[in-house]
Parts: C-alpha cells; structure tokens; sequence
C-alpha cells in the first residue's frame, strides 16, 4: 500500500515514495468461557459473530482501537450466543452499523426479547441497520474490503421453512439446526468456518446441496458439546471430512460441563484428517487438578479465562502471512503448556487414530 501522497527531494526533484502499514486483517477467536464470539478485523471491526457476554469483546475492541462494528451477527438465539448482543449495541462508545439474526418463533427467553425491543427501538432511531434473511441467498452481502463472507447454511428451502416441528420433507427444524454457518477468507484465502451450533440435520443439509465448506481453521459447533446428533462421533467424523481444517476450537469454559466429549474427539480423529486440537479453556475431562498451571504461551489479549487460570489456548488470532493461514498461540507454545496438564484428551484420543 502506498500513500497517494509523495515526499520531493526539492533540489534534485526526487520522488522519494512513503510505504504505510496495512491494517489489521484477521480473525480473533476470542476466549469467553462457555460460548462463541469471534471478531473480524480489516482495520476497523468488519464483523462480530455472536458475543456470549460482550466484557471480553469490548476489551479486545479496545485494545484494538476499535469504535466501529460494521456487522453483527448472531448464528442462532441461544443465549451463549447472544448474551452480550443487547449490551453491544447500547454502549456509548460503540457504533454498530447492522445486525444480522433470523427470526426464531421459538424462543421466548428475556435475552431474547431484550434484544428484538433494542433492535426495534435503535432501528426506528436510524442507529441500525437490521437484517432477518441470514441464509445462502444474502449472499454476498456481508463481504467487503480484504474479508469475504459466505453464508453456507441456512439454505433457501430451510429459510423458508423456519424452525418448526410440522411434517415437512426436510423434518422438523430446531433452532440449532437452523443456526447460520459462515466461512470467511482474509483477502481471497479461505480462513475459518463459524458453524455456530450447526446440528447432523444442518450438516445434512448442507453436505445434500454439495456445497465446499472447506477451512483450514473450524470452531467446532455445541463447544464440543452434545450436537442431538444419535451418533457424535459420526456427526464429528462427518463434519470434519467435510471441512478438513488443520486447527478445530473448542470454545468452552472450564467449569461448564466437561467439554471436549471423548466421542467428539474420537470422531475427529476417525476422519483421518491431520488437524491440531485446541480449547479457548482447560477442560476438567484434562485437567481435573485444581493447582494452577503457568501458562507462558498465551497471546496479549483479553481473555476471560486469565484472571482465574482457566486458560488452555485463550484467544486465539487468525491471520494470512505470505498467502497462508497461520495461527496464534503457536503448535509449539501450546503444546509445551499441554505437557504440563494432567491427561491431555487431544494427545490420548489423535494417539489412537
């Protein structure tokens, strides 16, 4: 990138040209405890996808230098979802430009409520844009600059539809499974797929419309959690030979539930896929231990498991460096810190395969 302004040597007339740095790109997975959020950076916030509680957010928005949201989307209305949406979008020193979210008649929870009245509210004041068509034929609406934006699920058939338990050729359709799933690229590249709490019947549905949903980087749907699927392993199993990532997340909190599952773990590495493991948090299936680990490895950004020492990955940034998707912590840092945890569920389960 070059300034379009140029510095004259005024006796020989020289154009000297004056480089400036580009701005940051990249894709910041952020530690929340149990639920999702991810930040999209191009200088300023292109997008936020989902915000389970919006403290951490705000922090890394800050240290970003970061006053402007340009998209806020929300998969689905689950509450470690959508906890911290309604606080965003209230904050004085916070400008969202749209949100994103499709319309789920079944739910009736006060977060949920909170967030439509707030929306209504802000949209009649002309602060916010808001959109409820968060499925494949919005397509390309949230891309622009270095970042591309695919919505890959919901399709038009399950848009349509909606959630609903009537008999219908597809079934009945659950909030899960009518959860947005995006894949985003930093600057044409293929980078990190978001299937929000995407369920076997979702999955189905997108592997029937033959659609590529490959990514180097998955953050794996329900936390490594139950997805309702009759076989999690298979559900794992198929859902990685779809997207064959080098790196699956596991954002979860190490006092809620015992997330990875063994048999999600188990499945991934049946899929015969080369991928590193990492949690945003120490599980207690790993680490049961209540001592206090080092971590050296962390990167310097908020993440909610610091204070405490919860910490396994933390959060985790994503970038393109001479055309590949890297990652931050690196394999090296984060595997000496899994030296020290008790039983390392990625080790005992990817030794197995």
């Amino acid at each position: 990138m070059k300034l379009s302004n140029q510095v004259t040597d005024s006796e020989n007339r020289i154009e000297i040209p004056m480089s400036v740095p580009m701005p940051p790109l990249e894709i910041a997975i952020l530690d929340v405890g149990h639920g999702n959020c991810s930040i999209v950076y191009d200088g300023q916030a292109h997008m936020i996808v989902d915000v389970a509680q919006e403290l951490t957010a705000l922090a890394d928005l800050q240290q970003m230098q970061c006053t402007d949201i340009g998209n806020l989307v929300l998969s689905h209305a689950d509450a470690d979802h959508i906890r911290g949406a309604a606080a965003l979008l209230a904050h004085p020193d916070i400008r969202v430009g749209n949100l994103w979210v499709n319309p789920d008649p079944t739910k009736i929870s006060e977060l949920f409520l909170d967030l439509m009245y707030a929306a209504q509210d802000y949209h009649s004041e002309g602060r916010l844009g808001v959109f409820t068509n968060l499925n494949v034929g919005a397509n390309p609406s949230l891309s622009a600059g270095r970042v591309g934006v695919e919505i890959v699920h919901p399709g038009i058939a399950y848009a349509i539809s909606g959630q609903s338990n009537a008999k219908r050729p597809q079934g009945s359709i659950s909030s899960n499974g009518m959860s947005a799933v995006l894949r985003v690229s930093l600057d044409g590249e293929r980078a990190v797929l978001l299937p929000g709490d995407l369920d076997d019947k979702g999955l189905t549905a997108i592997l029937d419309s033959g659609r590529d949903i490959s990514a180097p980087v998955l953050v794996f749907p329900h936390h490594g959690g139950r997805s309702g699927a009759s076989d999690e392993a298979e559900f794992a199993r198929r859902l990685c030979m779809a997207v064959r990532p080098r790196l699956v997340i596991f954002s979860h909190g190490r006092n809620v539930f015992r997330n990875p599952r063994v048999d999600i773990v188990a499945g991934i590495a049946s899929s015969g896929v080369e991928v590193q493991l990492v949690c945003t948090q120490l599980s207690k299936a790993c680490h049961a231990l209540e001592e206090r680990l080092i971590p050296g490895h962390l990167l310097n950004r908020p993440a909610k498991g610091k204070p405490s020492g919860s910490c396994c990955a933390g959060s985790i940034v994503i970038r393109l460096i001479d055309g590949e998707i890297v990652w931050e912590p690196s394999i090296d840092g984060h595997s000496k810190f899994v030296d020290l945890i008790e039983s390392p569920l990625c080790r005992r389960m990817m030794s197995e395969k």
